[in-house]
């Protein structure tokens, strides 16, 4: 598999639709929340349904896909940490990089290049990885973005049960437990199947919207964390997935340590601006740094991916 084909097929989609995205929003005034919210209480919940009703992957492997994002997410956050801390790094900036290094866009950004990447694999895999992100940002990430603030972090661990996406994942888990799930060709699951496959292009569009609205600066200010989600996350991924034994199954670790190398999420930055988000040195806030962090990041990934990509479908890995 050449760098050429991984980037035909996986890559130059996911850039062109966000391009488009992007460049939408710099010509007309987009209000991005309404489209977010369609895609959070409508489109995401009907794609995480069906994936999961209509999966092969076995009750065990889905267990050890939480249990390895688990892993990854407290790994990094605490080799983020540790580095930082020898290097002197303070506050808020330990802490946003310790979010960006351990949150990424395995959502907006993950779904569809796991699904350009490798399939129906790609996007359950990537679907079930969100879930379990989801508990993890809004207990450790907020903690960790409020470093002892106290009831205001504990009374945002509720928001998980806000989330329609647990709510879809707990009602295709009784499906498939009572063995009820609709045929496949029959009108609900076509249905729900239409409504989800429209959340491919929309997650895309809706991150190119984010993008425009994002204020740069110094892009030198944030190589390090850049660096650390580029470069050690993904190394972090492959180290849990070789010690889950691959998920026992192959494909699911090449998704999964793909889905650990994509760009930092926007979530850290929202749980940053509500929790810790004071001035600095040089006047720079946690979450104008994390601004920067997220667009570097976002930028880079495209040979970053490319390459990984390359490697993972290759087979050399897994």
């Amino acid at each position: 598999m050449s760098l050429v084909s991984a980037f035909t097929s996986a890559i130059l989609p996911i850039v062109s639709v966000m391009g488009l995205g992007y460049l939408l929003a710099s010509v007309l005034d987009v209000e991005v929340d309404p489209l977010n919210s369609v895609a959070l209480y409508l489109f995401l919940p009907a794609l995480i349904f069906y994936s999961i009703v209509t999966t092969t992957l076995s009750g065990a492997t889905v267990a050890r896909i939480f249990a390895g994002v688990g892993l990854f997410v407290v790994g990094t956050m605490g080799v983020t940490e540790l580095v930082d801390r020898l290097l002197g790094v303070p506050e808020p900036y330990r802490s946003a990089d310790v979010l960006a290094g351990s949150l990424p866009n395995a959502g907006f950004y993950g779904i569809p290049l796991a699904e350009f990447a490798f399939g129906a694999v790609g996007r359950t895999t990537a679907v079930i990885y969100i879930t379990a992100q989801a508990f993890l940002m809004y207990t450790l990430g907020v903690y960790v973005a409020s470093r002892g603030g106290g009831e205001a972090g504990i009374g945002a661990i509720k928001e998980i049960f806000r989330l329609p996406l647990v709510y879809a994942i707990a009602a295709a888990g009784v499906v498939r437990a009572l063995g009820v799930a609709p045929p496949t060709d029959g009108t609900f699951m076509t249905t729900t199947s239409l409504v989800g496959d429209a959340s491919i292009p929309l997650m895309l569009v809706i991150v190119g919207i984010q993008l425009s609205g994002l204020e740069y600066g110094s892009v030198s200010r944030v190589i390090r964390p850049s660096l650390v989600k580029l470069v050690l996350a993904p190394v972090v991924g492959l180290g849990v997935a070789v010690a889950l034994g691959a998920f026992g199954d192959p494909a699911v670790a090449r998704v999964f340590v793909l889905l650990c190398a994509t760009p930092v999420a926007l979530i850290p930055l929202a749980l940053t601006l509500s929790y810790s988000d004071v001035q600095a040195r040089d006047g720079l806030s946690a979450s104008e740094y994390l601004t920067m962090t997220i667009f570097v990041t976002t930028v880079a990934s495209v040979p970053v991916l490319t390459v990984l990509i390359t490697i993972l479908r290759s087979g050399a890995v897994f």
